[in-house]
C-alpha cells in the first residue's frame, strides 16, 4: 500500500469544514483510507507512508468543471488541445465535464489522460491531465446549434463538411442515437435548444430542436440510466427543455428574468443548472475588468500562455442588444434562496476569445460569491459534491472514507476567500487517486 498522510489541515469534504484535520490517501487502491475530522489520527503507525504537514493549508476535494469543451476547433491548425486538461489541473480541477465533442478527440485524450498518470507514477509530472467526461457528440439536429459558432470563424468547405457530420436527431432515431453514445463512452447526454433569441444573428439563423425530438431523447436517455442535459440560451427554451424531462441545464438564460413558472418548473422537476457566467458574460461583453485580472492572473502563475492569455481578455460579444448577464446573476441568487442545485461550469474551450479552461473556472466561482451572493461553501460545493451527485460521479465529489482519491491541496485558509486558490503557488499539490499529480 503507497500512503499519503496529509495532517493539521483545513478540510473542506465537499459539504463542511473540519479544523485540524487529518486525511489519508492509497495510490494503490486509488482510495480515501481514512478521514480524522479535527483529529492528528494515527499517523505515526504507519510507516513508509509520505507524510504532508498541511498546517496553515486547506485540502479541498478536486474540482469538477461541469461545462467545458475538449475539442480543438477554435485553435490554430495543428496545436494540440491537451494543454487544456493541463491548465485545468494547475487551477485545482480535476475532472473536466467536456459538453459537445468528436468522439475521436475524446478518445484521444482520454489515452493522453492514461499516459500521463502512467509518467506520474514514474515520477514525472510534466504530462499529468484532469480526468475527461463527455456526451461525445450532443443530440444536434441538422443546421442547428453549435453551427454557426463553429463555421464563423472558419466557413471552409472542410469545416461544413465536419459539421455535416453531426447526428441528425429525429423522434424516429433519438433510441439509436442514445444508444450509440453510451456504447462509445459518454458519461451523460446533451440536448441543444437555441434559436438564436440572445444573439446577434439573423432571424431564423438557427433553426431550433422540436419538443418532440427532445422529449424522444431524453425518454430513450432515462430507459439507458443517463443523465440527460440540455443548452438553451433564452427563458423560453429553458421552459421547453424542462417540460421535456431534462436533469439540468447547461446554461443561465439572459434575455428576460426568472419567471415564476419557470421557477416551479426547476423546483417540481428538480433540475439543476450550470450557470456558465464566464461565457455569458462573454457573450454580452460584461466583467472585463474582472476577465483581465484573472486572466493576468493565470499568465503570470504560469498555468496559461501568451495566446491563450490574449483569448481569454478579449470578449465574443455576440449577444442581442437586450441580453444582460445581470438576469443570469439575478437568477441564481434566487435558485440558491428556493434550493435549487448549481454546478460551477464555464463553457470554456481553447481559443474561445473571453475564456480559458482553468482560470475561468477562478472567475466563475468568484462572480458566484460577488455578484450572485453565494458564501464560500456554497461556491465550493458547486464544484464539488453537487457536481459530483447530479452527474452521476457518485466515485468523487468529497474526501470520505471508500471515495476516489482525487484532492487538491490550498496554502491558506480558502473559508476566509476562495482568492487563496489563484495566488501565485496557491495550488500546493494535487493528488488523483491517490497518486500526487501536481
Amino acid at each position: 500500500m503507497t500512503v499519503t498522510i496529509i495532517h493539521s489541515v483545513l478540510l473542506f469534504d465537499g459539504e463542511s469544514w473540519h479544523p485540524d484535520s487529518s486525511v489519508v490517501l492509497d495510490s494503490e487502491t486509488g482510495l480515501v483510507v481514512t478521514v480524522h475530522k479535527g483529529s492528528r489520527g494515527p499517523i505515526d503507525d504507519m510507516k513508509d507512508a509520505i507524510v504532508v504537514d498541511g498546517t496553515n493549508h486547506t485540502l479541498l476535494p478536486g474540482l469538477i468543471e461541469s461545462h467545458m469543451h475538449a475539442h480543438d476547433g477554435h485553435l490554430p491548425k495543428g496545436r494540440d488541445v491537451s494543454f487544456n486538461l493541463r491548465s485545468a489541473l494547475r487551477c485545482g480541477i480535476t475532472t473536466c465535464c467536456d459538453m459537445h465533442s468528436s468522439p475521436d478527440i475524446i478518445h484521444q485524450l482520454r489515452q493522453k489522460v492514461s499516459e500521463g498518470i502512467k509518467m506520474a507514477e514514474k515520477g514525472n509530472l510534466d504530462s499529468t491531465m484532469a480526468d475527461l467526461k463527455s456526451c461525445l457528440w450532443a443530440a444536434t439536429i441538422k443546421g442547428g446549434w453549435p453551427k454557426p459558432v463553429v463555421l464563423g470563424p472558419d466557413p471552409s468547405d472542410e469545416q461544413r463538411a465536419f459539421v455535416d457530420s453531426w447526428p441528425n436527431v429525429t423522434p424516429e432515431n433519438a433510441t439509436d442515437f442514445v444508444t450509440q453514445q453510451k456504447k462509445a463512452g459518454a458519461d451523460y447526454i446533451k440536448l441543444m435548444q437555441e434559436d438564436g433569441t440572445c444573439l446577434s444573428l439573423p432571424s431564423g439563423a438557427i433553426p431550433p430542436a422540436s419538443a418532440d425530438v427532445q422529449e424522444a431523447v431524453v425518454k430513450a436517455a432515462r430507459a439507458q440510466g443517463l443523465v440527460v442535459v440540455g443548452h438553451a440560451l433564452s427563458l423560453d427554451n429553458t421552459e421547453l427543455l424542462l417540460r421535456a424531462g431534462v436533469d439540468g441545464l447547461t446554461h443561465t438564460f439572459i434575455d428576460k428574468p426568472l419567471s415564476e413558472p419557470v421557477l416551479t418548473l426547476y423546483k417540481q422537476t428538480n433540475s439543476f443548472v450550470i450557470p456558465t457566467l464566464v461565457v455569458l458574460s462573454s457573450l454580452t461583453a460584461e466583467e472585463q475588468q474582472r476577465r483581465q485580472r484573472f486572466a493576468d492572473t493565470a499568465l503570470q502563475n504560469g498555468v496559461i500562455d501568451d495566446f491563450t492569455h490574449g483569448i481569454m481578455t478579449e470578449p465574443l460579444k455576440g449577444a442581442s442588444a437586450d441580453a444582460s448577464l445581470s438576469y443570469a446573476c439575478d437568477t441564481l441568487r434566487r435558485f440558491k434562496d428556493e434550493g435549487v442545485d448549481i454546478l460551477a461550469g464555464t463553457d470554456s474551450v481553447a481559443g474561445l476569445n473571453g475564456t480559458a479552461v482553468g482560470p475561468s473556472m477562478w472567475m466563475e466561482l468568484d462572480m458566484y460569491v460577488e455578484r450572485c451572493g453565494m458564501s464560500v461553501r456554497e461556491a465550493l460545493r458547486s464544484a464539488t459534491s453537487v457536481p459530483a451527485k447530479r452527474l452521476g460521479f457518485h466515485d468523487r465529489g468529497v474526501v470520505a472514507e471508500g471515495k476516489r482519491a482525487d484532492c487538491v491541496l490550498i496554502q491558506g485558509d480558502v473559508s476566509q476567500g476562495l482568492d487563496c486558490l489563484w495566488k501565485r503557488d496557491g495550488v500546493a499539490g494535487v493528488w488523483k487517486k491517490g497518486l500526487k499529480v501536481l
